[in-house]
């Protein structure tokens, strides 16, 4: 349960891709067009047979919760991926309590079910946290396998391949579990012919160690194949195209960097960032007490007083660590979810290095060993939950803190749009939320969680911009919202949100700079103590009997307000006659008076329809608040340069003519 409910409860979805071809899988498995379930060379396949999965239990029990909104999709979803990694996670316990001890297993698993880093890659419908426990186990099979001192049992071998075939079938990178399984079966074979007599093998023990480990591996793939046939729909239809598009694919990730700009030590850049990108990147994602736990664990790989074949156990994951980071780094695709393997193993050699180290304590001090590592799991449960749900906005504390390493740009953040669905629900509870439009940078992350209308922030008139950290600091598409962004950042946003004192999200109420240069009739007029009218301007300034006239007033909060006001706008003839008027809440009741903020300035719109039958003459527009439950109006203050009538403002309006 440590490990599922941080997990499952509340997914984080910015990423819809994965729940897409999800859809389209199970669309063509059910269709019987089974070469078009390969929908990426990743290639994917486990995830998208867990999204199916869930997809068909919510279609087929539960339709009315499952089709009600996207958020509802990726909710089920998400949940047999994190059971999955939940149960696997136990499955490490058990293979690691056969290779050191018990309570080395237990601290390991722990810190791993504990990791922020690992729990927000977890949360996501995506292929990286499920290929990465699946290559774990894996690895671990092969550990258990090697390190049998009295049966010879092929067991965890068989095991082993089935998990690196699931793997396989999930991404591509997982390929590294064949030359880490040579390398093991390498040192498992040198320690039995070499070690032992400290003399180097001779041709024909080398002849037998390279058999026995041709033999071994051929066994593996034998049934990793079997694994990856069995499970691979498309391979059922269509091998070589399969094949064809899985192979044309990796080799595509292996030679072309991201197709977005990264952002590494201040550094914008479209290629490879370089051979300090995971190095960095995997100690900034590691908790304080990893990073301690694992430097603390290192003396054990060189001390005698721990049973050898723990020590090889831990040589064998510190080269899994080292190989698989060297592998990624080779790539010029570079993300740091991608290195989620090697930071996996760091966190086990962690748990299990510093649990060894600590058992070597006297026998007096049991008591102050295992408070240690309690304590060990203990600090790893209080630095990690509290960012719950939002475990990406985690960093290593030894580090710096968040604020000094996202303001260096020493990496962008904001990798799972963490804040959107925040800015997403306080607009869904603004008035007329879903007649509302929002101009959006990560539309995938924002739109599944917003009831109104999203769109891009190339659209024209929406109501609200929310701007997001990862983009703006990535210069992400920046040619569809540099200009925009000039103009609203120096102004104060509606609403922000922040973690550890670093802002994520920016949500702005559009509308033209208000001041004396750009406001056609300045006044300003005194409403109550909480509104000013700053001016007005009206086109056009003549206009015929049956036309309209567009009315813009500029008001300011002078202070916060709770009351609704309603905005009445007239046009009064010579005589002062009602001609039309327009009565309603601002912006057409989308912007009520009650959320303005102190000191905010907003352009409030109306139309005035001038009747047909209307004489030609200069009219007057005649403009104030008032209390729509009582009639009452705002009191407007007195100002001798101001015409102010029965708490109206009345000012010049527009001539009307007939033409004639």
């Amino acid at each position: 349960m440590t490990a599922f409910l941080p997990r499952v409860i509340y997914p984080v979805a910015r990423s819809r891709v994965w729940h897409d071809r999800g859809i389209l899988f199970l669309d063509a498995l059910q269709s019987g067009n089974l070469a078009e379930t390969i929908q990426s060379a990743h290639p994917g396949i486990m995830t998208m047979w867990l999204i199916g999965a869930a997809r068909w239990v919510g279609l087929t029990w539960l339709p009315e919760q499952y089709n009600s909104n996207y958020f509802s999709q990726i909710s089920l979803e998400i949940v047999p991926l994190t059971l999955v990694i939940s149960l696997l996670i136990v499955l490490a316990y058990f293979l690691l309590s056969k290779l050191f001890n018990p309570t080395a297993a237990l601290v390991a698993t722990f810190l791993l079910a504990l990791d922020p880093f690992h729990i927000s890659i977890s949360k996501t419908v995506h292929v990286d946290a499920l290929m990465a426990v699946f290559l774990l186990i894996s690895a671990l099979f092969v550990l258990v396998f090697i390190n049998q001192q009295e049966s010879a049992s092929k067991r965890p071998l068989f095991f082993s391949a089935v998990f690196a075939g699931l793997a396989l079938l999930t991404k591509t990178p997982s390929l590294f579990i064949i030359p880490f399984l040579m390398l093991s079966l390498l040192v498992w074979q040198l320690d039995k012919v070499v070690w032992p007599g400290a003399v180097w093998p001779n041709r024909q023990q080398i002849l037998q160690i390279s058999k026995q480990i041709a033999r071994t591996v051929l066994m593996w793939s034998i049934v990793l194949l079997v694994t990856f046939v069995v499970l691979n729909p498309a391979l059922w239809a269509d091998p070589v195209g399969t094949m064809r598009i899985m192979f044309t694919g990796t080799s595509k990730y292996f030679q072309t960097p991201h197709p977005y700009p990264l952002l590494f030590n201040g550094i914008f850049t479209e290629n490879d960032p370089g051979l300090l990108f995971y190095p960095i990147n995997m100690t900034l994602k590691s908790t304080a007490v990893v990073t301690i736990a694992f430097i603390a664990g290192l003396p054990v790989l060189f001390m005698r007083q721990i049973n050898r074949s723990k020590r090889i156990t831990l040589w064998l994951l510190f080269a899994f660590i080292l190989f698989f980071s060297v592998q990624m780094t080779l790539a010029e695709k570079k993300g740091t979810r991608y290195v989620l393997p090697a930071l996996q193993g760091i966190i086990l050699f962690a748990g299990t290095g510093t649990t060894l180290m600590v058992q070597k304590m006297r026998p007096q001090h049991r008591k102050l060993s295992l408070g240690l590592l309690t304590m060990l799991v203990l600090v790893q449960a209080a630095i990690s939950l509290p960012h719950h749900p939002y475990y990406g906005t985690h960093y290593n504390r030894l580090m710096g803190t968040p604020e000094s390493i996202l303001g260096s740009n020493l990496v962008a953040g904001q990798e799972q749009g963490e804040g959107l669905d925040m800015a997403a629900a306080y607009l869904n509870n603004l008035p007329n939320a879903k007649s509302t439009v929002v101009g959006v940078q990560i539309s995938e992350a924002f739109a599944p969680h917003y009831n109104g209308t999203a769109i891009t922030l190339t659209d024209e008139s929406p109501d609200y911009l929310v701007f997001s950290r990862n983009w703006l600091v990535r210069n992400m598409q920046r040619e569809n919202w540099q200009e925009t962004w000039a103009a609203y950042k120096d102004r104060p946003p509606k609403y922000v949100v922040a973690f550890d004192d670093v802002t994520y999200v920016w949500v702005y109420k559009t509308g033209p700079v208000i001041d004396e240069t750009s406001v056609e009739h300045w006044l300003p007029a005194r409403l109550g103590s909480e509104i000013r009218l700053l001016g007005y301007a009206f086109e056009p300034k003549m206009v015929a009997p049956g036309d309209s006239v567009t009315l813009t007033l500029y008001w300011e909060a002078a202070q916060e307000t709770a009351v609704d006001y309603t905005v009445f706008t007239h046009l009064l003839n010579e005589q002062g006659e009602l001609l039309t008027q327009q009565d309603s809440q601002p912006q057409g009741g989308i912007y009520p008076t009650y959320i303005w903020d102190s000191g905010e300035r907003v352009a409030d719109t109306h139309t005035l329809i001038i009747p047909p039958d209307t004489p030609d003459g200069p009219a007057t527009l005649a403009i104030g608040m008032y209390t729509l439950a009582t009639l009452e109006r705002l009191p407007i203050a007195h100002d001798p340069d101001l015409n102010i009538q029965d708490d109206r403002l009345l000012l010049p309006g527009p001539t009307i003519t007939s033409g004639n």
